[in-house]
């Protein structure tokens, strides 16, 4: 059975489909480490998603919802979790993006791309781990990319989380309080 590294689990996953086995190329793991769960839909599990899914959906997005799922509910006890977000590298930290689907996680992402070019890239597009080792979070690149084909094997520091809204005006809203890790300060950044 195929094992993979992700977010630092050893994880089981048999793909049977290419849009899920390409995904997961990056994370094969081949070492002695044992698995530390597995995380592999029954066929059941996937008709029943595919049968509830918008139509013209198929049955690979279905195994890599279905498979995203199972990891998260096993990651969750394990002190990580997946957060919907596209999750952005910049100058070695990560900036997560979330929001409702249709927002404009990605659009976001892709505009800093365009602004800080070979500085930037996108660690993973959907449904990146976040965990915190060693009182500092982290987020790492999972297989579970949303459909946008971007989904890397990395893990980086957070620098933040910024949840996007729709609005008629362009703005930047922080916290008034804010919790800060071990390394971190309010004048991180530099945009």
């Amino acid at each position: 059975m195929p094992k993979y590294l992700i977010a630092d689990f050893i994880v089981e996953i048999e793909p049977k489909f290419d849009y899920l086995k390409k995904l997961c190329e990056p994370f094969l793991y081949e070492g002695e480490r044992s698995a530390d769960f597995s995380a592999i839909p029954s066929d059941s599990y996937l008709n029943s998603l595919l049968s509830r899914m918008v139509e013209g959906s198929t049955i690979d997005e279905a195994e890599r919802i279905a498979t995203a799922s199972i990891f998260n509910r096993k990651i969750i006890h394990r002190g990580a979790m997946l957060v919907h977000s596209s999750a952005l590298v910049f100058d070695g930290k990560a900036y997560l993006f979330s929001a409702d689907s249709g927002v404009g996680k990605s659009t976001h992402t892709k505009m800093w791309l365009k602004r800080f070019g070979s500085k930037a890239h996108i660690l993973n597009d959907d449904k990146p781990v976040v965990k915190i080792k060693n009182e500092v979070p982290l987020c790492c690149g999972t297989p579970f990319d949303g459909g946008s084909g971007i989904a890397n094997n990395e893990t980086v520091p957070i620098c933040a989380i910024i949840f996007i809204e729709r609005s008629v005006d362009n703005f930047v809203q922080f916290p008034t309080q804010m919790r800060l890790y071990k390394g971190f300060t309010n004048q991180q950044s530099n945009l």
